[in-house]
């Protein structure tokens, strides 16, 4: 898709719209407003981690409604900094970037929002294989990161490997819901998996 193109869709998507009127990062904070509208799961949470956290969207959203002075991001690139807002550089799939992750909080996290995706190469068998690689990696951090009562956001899209990481969170929470924001562009494959009361923790 051509920049010029990618533009003139984006002018015409009225959430883009939106986020650009009311001052946020990126307009997928919608998606976390009607995802804690639905669930309630900010109110609940006193240490939250923002996985994939740039542009910052989702964290600064986070920041406003609880003024929590544990916030936790993460990105394998650089971020623009938010006040109270701590933020690690790294690749999350290493051991050492998930330690300095669990050192900054102290203690386990309540909730872990992940916004990961991989960078598409047009292959869509490789880039799925490649997303749930990831998906599987967060959902194992959870078991350690999760307070026993904690809850995991995560975004998956529909198709290969949905239904074996569906499978990987039954396992792992008690409950699972299936969620797709009206704000997830209609021709999109993403939704987003919500995991509550995790079925054993791990020591950290």
């Amino acid at each position: 898709m051509s920049s010029q193109h990618w533009r003139k869709n984006q002018s015409k998507d009225k959430f883009f719209s939106k986020s650009r009127k009311l001052g946020y990062r990126s307009r997928s904070v919608f998606k976390l407003d009607e995802i804690d509208r639905k669930y309630k799961l900010l109110k609940k949470s006193k240490s939250i981690l923002d996985l994939g956290s740039r542009p910052g969207g989702w964290s600064n959203y986070v920041l406003e409604k609880t003024k929590l002075k544990c916030i936790v991001a993460n990105d394998i690139k650089p971020m623009k900094s938010i006040p109270s807002v701590q933020f690690v550089l790294g690749d999350f799939t290493n051991q050492s970037i998930q330690k300095e992750i669990l050192k900054i909080n102290k203690s386990k996290y309540d909730l872990i929002l992940s916004d990961v995706s991989n960078n598409k190469t047009g292959n869509n068998v490789t880039d799925q294989f490649t997303f749930y690689e990831i998906a599987r990696n967060v959902l194992e951090f959870s078991k350690i990161g999760l307070t026993s009562n904690g809850v995991l956001v995560i975004k998956i899209f529909i198709g290969l490997g949905f239904d074996d990481f569906k499978k990987d969170m039954d396992l792992t929470f008690k409950d699972v819901s299936i969620f797709k924001p009206n704000s997830s562009r209609p021709e999109s494959k993403e939704t987003y998996a919500i995991g509550t009361k995790i079925r054993y923790t791990q020591n950290i």
